[in-house]
């Protein structure tokens, strides 16, 4: 695993093999709130921008 992001608007971005991944952890809960997984990096920040500005 490779974290590509720490932190992009509230999530930890990594890749793992051939696919990127995308984790919002939600710190009141405890628990990881949104899972976010593409082939594709832009693919996953897209959706995390869709997300967040919903």
């Amino acid at each position: 695993m490779r974290t590509i992001y720490g932190d992009y608007r509230g999530f930890k971005v990594f890749q793992q093999t051939n696919k990127y991944y995308a984790i919002h952890n939600d710190t009141d809960v405890g628990e990881h709130a949104f899972v976010i997984c593409q082939g594709q990096l832009i693919e996953v920040l897209n959706t995390i921008d869709a997300y967040m500005d919903k």
